[in-house]
């Protein structure tokens, strides 16, 4: 069965006979750590990946929220980036999309102009008669200016909603994917700064750490034996949904735990 997005652009090779193996890429020095593309991927809501493997000619990466793997093609993967925040960025050559099933490059809509005035007329064929061209007066200069002043206000808005799509998308404030589960309250603080509050909370044979960023819209969630052994397991924002889960001793996400009953004390 295909792979979600995997896209074939007429190779003449079959990839699982070749002896050698494929190049790396810039991915693959990402060292397990989560990242964002840029610009994000049109129709896939979750811009946060998972480098899993490559072959010649594309690498697979995963997304966080739903688990599924994509193939992207190598040669729209640039280089690999900090933000202001700490978190990675892999560049994109191209911008792409995702539809009917594969990765593809995003192909926008060109609008024809119609034929000016000042553009020579096709010479007449034999037989035929010759064309016919509308003779108009010029209009007023003042209605001409008003034209260009409605191009200009309907071009303006079309950037102004590109750039706030991008802003939108863009990965910002999200130091948090810098974290994994080996990280205690110390490390966290160096990566984040102090937060504005912390909790303890006990459950059972577990105890809960809380850091609260309210200036960065999410509370950062340790989780272990003791308050002092506690280690992180995601980052969840004010209404209690998780934007990162990490992997568990036992094979589990932390995700099933931070989305139970038993951790909605902790939101």
């Amino acid at each position: 069965m295909a792979q979600p997005g995997k896209t074939r652009f007429g190779s003449g090779y079959d990839e699982s006979k070749m002896s050698i193996a494929p190049l790396p890429t810039p991915l693959e020095h990402l060292g397990g750590r989560r990242f964002a593309f840029y610009p994000p991927i049109r129709n896939i809501e979750h811009n946060e990946w998972l480098y899993r493997r490559a072959t010649w000619s594309e690498c697979v990466v995963a997304n966080m929220r739903t688990g599924e793997e994509f193939w992207i093609p190598r040669i729209f993967l640039g280089d690999v980036s900090y933000t202001d925040d700490g978190a990675m960025v892999v560049a994109l050559s191209r911008e792409l999309e995702w539809r009917a099933g594969a990765i593809i490059p995003r192909q926008r809509a060109v609008i024809p102009f119609p034929a000016t005035a000042n553009e020579a007329p096709a010479a007449p064929r034999p037989g035929h008669l010759a064309q016919v061209i509308n003779i108009r007066l010029e209009p007023k200069t003042e209605v001409r200016g008003w034209r260009w002043i409605g191009v200009a206000a309907v071009l303006g808005a079309v950037a102004f909603a590109i750039v706030a799509d991008f802003a939108k998308q863009a990965p910002s404030n999200h130091a948090y994917l810098q974290l994994g589960s080996g990280d205690d309250y110390a490390s966290v603080v160096r990566s984040l700064g102090l937060p504005a509050k912390a909790e303890s909370i006990e459950s059972g044979a577990r105890w809960f750490r809380v850091l609260r960023y309210p200036s960065r819209r999410y509370s950062v969630i340790l989780m272990g034996p003791d308050v002092n052994d506690a280690r992180y397991i995601g980052a969840v924002d004010r209404r209690g949904r998780v934007l990162d889960s990490v992997r568990l001793g036992d094979g589990t996400s932390s995700g099933v735990v931070l989305s139970s009953r038993l951790a909605a004390g902790l939101r």
